[in-house]
């Protein structure tokens, strides 16, 4: 009996409880959270900051770091301390743009410390490294002139305000990479010449002395057209290089970059040619990435495979991936093959022959959300070829149960697409099972970047 009275009891208070929130003002039921003081208090100071200047909001156009309001640990303690907010005055001819630093005091209250100034009409990107060695971050700020025109400066900070390490004006793009294993970032910056009398270059920024100083640079390849991406990464022999992308006029290549004892070296550019030949390639969406996950990036290299029809066939390539070491050479690591259209790829088995295997699409179901790819054995082409695996990307409301049809195995699936295979073990020794074609089946992911 007085369990049942406690429970009633207990009952009657959760009810008067919820009464409040159940009877809300609709209003207030749908009302933002509110945010902390110290953030209202910020957000204050810097409508102040904008009235006083004049400025609205600037856009941050590249990179990791585009928000107009960014909060930060500049100094590697945990604790966020520093807001950046980027701005532009419309009432100023001259160095419009601007980059207000607000710091917190011993009250949490944030404080205008620093204003930096440039030239332009908008960021091109920003970024935070470590350029000096203290173990605190500097502020890499890309202005944006003109289309392809920019400048790169790069700040540290004191208590009391901000120091210019660099100032340079560069016309294709940058990345920061400890290139001599010394626990700091350096730049390279890359240069495209517009004179026809040069090079194109990437410039290579140490810290020196209270600044960053371009203490040497080596060329990148002729008809470059734009530096689609860089990054550093280890090549085959373990050094750490750069592999920076490009555009070019025949197509899209590689440079890769290491630093040695005479200075920054681009160890795959040909002399001869002026390009980096073994690192080119054409006809595929594949670009430069550690497609085996071994800690080494791979180059594409595609190579056509003959189709199983002469006409109306599209153009079909198994991609040979190439590890480069510091001396310039490469070597085979796996091939695969791309289904771009598709969003998928496969690891092939060793002993897949370019000679013995084509590839053909079939999208006649593609108007019920079935399309797939056909894997053929044709090591004699007198005779048919023979279908021995077909990968299947199914769409619709239905494509639960088309997955579910016999010989098919679900190789994966997101919230729209399902992906299953049929695989037929009697055609030829291909080296793969059920088990194996799953784990070798990977779906495309893009991380593309440029600042």
């Amino acid at each position: 009996m007085k369990r049942r009275f406690l429970l009633a009891v207990l009952g009657a208070v959760l009810a008067i409880g919820l009464s409040g929130c159940v009877f809300e003002p609709v209003d207030n039921l749908y009302a933002l959270p509110v945010l902390p003081q110290e953030y209202r208090d910020l957000q204050n100071t810097i409508d102040a900051t904008i009235s006083e200047l004049g400025a609205e909001y600037a856009t941050i156009s590249y990179g990791s770091n585009t928000a107009t309001i960014q909060l930060l640990d500049l100094d590697s303690d945990g604790e966020q301390e520093t807001a950046a907010v980027f701005l532009r005055v419309t009432s100023a001819e001259e160095k419009p743009m601007r980059v207000c630093l607000f710091r917190q005091d011993s009250s949490q209250t944030y404080r205008q410390y620093v204003m930096l100034s440039g030239e332009g009409t908008s960021f091109n990107s920003v970024a935070y490294e470590d350029l000096t060695g203290d173990g605190s971050r500097e502020l890499i700020v890309s202005w944006q002139l003109s289309a392809g025109v920019h400048i790169l400066s790069a700040y540290n900070f004191t208590k009391s305000g901000a120091n210019q390490l660099m100032n340079t004006t560069y016309n294709e793009g940058y990345t920061t990479v400890d290139l001599d294993q010394d626990g700091s970032q350096e730049l390279l910056v890359f240069q495209k010449d517009t004179t026809g009398e040069g090079y194109n270059l990437s410039e290579y920024y140490d810290y020196q002395e209270g600044g960053l100083v371009m203490v040497s640079s080596a060329p990148l390849s002729d008809g470059l057209k734009n530096v689609v991406r860089a990054e550093s990464g280890l090549l085959s022999d373990g050094l750490l290089g750069v592999y920076v992308t490009l555009e070019t006029e025949n197509g899209w290549l590689t440079d890769i970059f290491t630093l040695e004892r005479s200075g920054l070296k681009n160890v795959t550019r040909d002399e001869e040619s002026g390009v980096s030949l073994a690192t080119s390639w054409t006809n595929t969406e594949a670009t430069t990435v550690d497609i085996n996950n071994d800690g080494v990036m791979e180059i594409p290299r595609p190579q056509l495979l003959t189709p199983p029809e002469a006409e109306n066939v599209s153009s079909q390539y198994l991609i040979y991936w190439q590890q480069v070491d510091s001396r310039g050479k490469s070597a085979t690591s796996c091939i695969t093959y791309h289904s771009f259209t598709d969003g998928w790829y496969l690891t092939l088995p060793n002993g897949w022959d370019i000679n013995n295997i084509t590839v053909a699409r079939d999208d006649s179901l593609s108007g019920r959300g079935e399309r797939a790819v056909v894997f053929y054995y044709w090591p004699d082409r007198e005779e048919e070829p023979r279908r021995f695996l077909t990968v299947y990307r199914l769409t619709g409301s239905n494509r639960i149960s088309r997955s579910k049809q016999p010989g098919r195995t679900v190789l994966f699936s997101d919230s729209s697409t399902i992906y299953c295979g049929v695989l037929d073990t009697g055609v030829w020794n291909s080296g793969l099972d059920e088990d194996g074609l799953s784990e070798r089946f990977k779906p495309i992911t893009a991380a593309w970047s440029n600042r």
